[in-house]
């Protein structure tokens, strides 16, 4: 009987040691400064004070991550569109000289096998997202121009209303009303529709619940939310409700929760403190908004928020993990993922970088989440959703 019990536990452990190596962890929202890859602190190759750099990643075992083509919303006219693309093209640019000058580090992907393949060979994989749909202006074509330079999903607007749909949040600064189109333009459902037909995939993140219904029903593939948490937990109009929650489901997508401290918990005066904060950054950075891909690096910035932390603490890994708790009891384990917000906000107390990730994993594990449920959970789902807008696009 020893014998017999010696060999199960021998079996047991031959095979959940393979299973917790296997993990592939992908963040599916990580922002970078409009000077990456340009100075110094912001080389990822180089030690840097940004959230997410090779060498942190490699500690915490974050193994691969969708780096974000951000560009604040403008005006829609000829010459915004025509700046949103200029900025637009330089962060193209500027992820594809990381992933040629750091070759034997990290890869740049463009479908899920290649993200698989590159664990394999342990390399780090860069995949590439776009947020904001205002950086294609009025031209379809474009869509097919960032396609090709490895655009994978497109968030379809950010704050403020654009071409293609209302924002969840309208923008004071350009005087934007409620809404602008009611959900989605005419355009935005063309948008769509050439997403579908490209295989890029629809990301529902900052846009208003009506154009967010919209989109889930208009979209012929599963749709993401790159970077969203729940409202029934933290009522902030960036997140999502249970019944945009349910749709999701539905369409066979995914929700990818993300470790922003105001989305998981709505403190209002540590939220005022911030913006203020951020006026005033901004102000001495001769500009007219808080850019977060240009300001949030910045010392005054970084020295600022460590000041209002001590006042207002950081929500925890684990209020994060209760809105993974959260949506995988209402639509299920396979509609659920992770996303930071590094370098544009994201952090909570116990995952403020790309070095703790591994943290994440363990407090999932101490949620009694399977290895299983959690590969799904960490870039299972994803890769799921990716592959089956890939595979709907063969057939359009």
């Amino acid at each position: 009987m020893k014998h017999k019990y010696y060999i199960i536990l021998f079996v047991c452990l031959f095979i959940s040691v393979p299973l917790k190596a296997s993990i592939l962890t992908l963040d599916s929202h990580i922002d970078i400064p409009f000077d990456f890859m340009q100075i110094p602190n912001h080389d990822p190759g180089k030690d840097t004070n940004m959230q997410v750099d090779l060498k942190k990643m490699v500690e915490g075992s974050l193994n691969s991550g969708f780096f974000v083509v951000y560009v604040p919303q403008g005006d829609l006219d000829r010459r915004g569109y025509e700046d949103a693309k200029i900025k637009a093209e330089k962060k193209f640019s500027s992820i594809r000289k990381m992933t040629e000058i750091y070759s034997s580090k990290i890869k740049l992907v463009k479908n899920p096998e290649a993200v698989i393949h590159a664990k394999e060979k342990n390399l780090l994989s860069a995949a590439i997202g776009i947020e904001n749909g205002y950086v294609i202006g009025e031209d379809l074509k474009l869509l097919d121009y960032y396609y090709s330079l490895g655009a994978r999903y497109m968030t379809l607007a950010h704050i403020g209303h654009n071409q293609i749909a209302d924002s969840s949040i309208p923008s004071s600064r350009l005087n934007d009303p409620k809404e602008l189109h009611g959900g989605l333009s005419k355009f935005g459902r063309e948008v769509i529709s050439r997403m579908n037909q490209l295989g890029m995939m629809v990301d529902i993140s900052h846009i208003s619940d009506k154009a967010a219904l919209e989109a889930i029903k208009l979209s012929n593939s599963p749709v993401i939310a790159s970077h969203s948490s729940v409202k029934s937990l933290a009522d902030h109009p960036r997140n999502l409700s249970d019944e945009i929650l349910f749709e999701i489901a539905k369409n066979n997508g995914v929700v990818q929760l993300v470790a922003f401290p105001n989305y998981l918990k709505v403190d209002k005066e540590r939220d005022y403190a911030i913006r203020q904060l951020g006026i005033s950054v901004a102000r001495t950075y001769g500009d007219n908004e808080f850019i977060p891909s240009k300001h949030f690096t910045t010392q005054e910035f970084e020295e600022g928020i460590k000041n209002i932390n001590k006042h207002f603490p950081l929500p925890s890994i684990r209020d994060f993990i209760n809105h993974i708790d959260y949506v995988v009891k209402l639509i299920g384990v396979n509609h659920v993922g992770i996303s930071s917000d590094f370098g544009g906000g994201g952090g909570v107390e116990g995952w403020m970088d790309a070095r703790e990730t591994q943290n994440l994993t363990n407090e999932l594990r101490k949620r009694d989440y399977s290895d299983l449920q959690i590969k799904k959970i960490w870039s299972g789902n994803i890769l799921r959703v990716w592959r089956e807008v890939e595979k709907k696009s063969q057939k359009n």
